[in-house]
């Protein structure tokens, strides 16, 4: 009976890896796609902002602003999904007795 409950306990630790291994694979995976549609969408900006310079003769680059905003945002989402750390279960447990010595 001991080794059932040995079993169970290492399949529900596994399931619990699983799901966060899924969960940071569809991190990357989306961060991936978010990355190469900022850099497609960009080079038309400047594709645009070339030839309607050229015709023009104004050549004020305009496409540096959606460029540098969304590469803040590009940067925030990689920085969530590669250099953020996971909350363990010690962080927990550390915030619970700083909560309790307040009380």
């Amino acid at each position: 009976m001991a080794d059932d409950d040995e079993i169970q306990v290492v399949s529900q630790g596994d399931a619990a890896l699983r799901e966060m291994a899924m969960r940071s694979l569809k991190a990357k995976s989306d961060f991936k796609i978010h990355a190469v549609v900022y850099v497609l969408v960009n080079l038309l900006l400047v594709v645009i902002w070339l030839i309607s310079a050229w015709v023009s003769g104004e050549w004020f680059p305009w496409f540096l602003f959606p460029l540098c905003g969304w590469g803040v945002g590009l940067g925030i989402h990689a920085w969530t999904v590669y250099g953020q750390r996971s909350i363990t279960e010690d962080d927990v447990h550390r915030e619970m007795e700083k909560l309790r010595g307040r009380s």
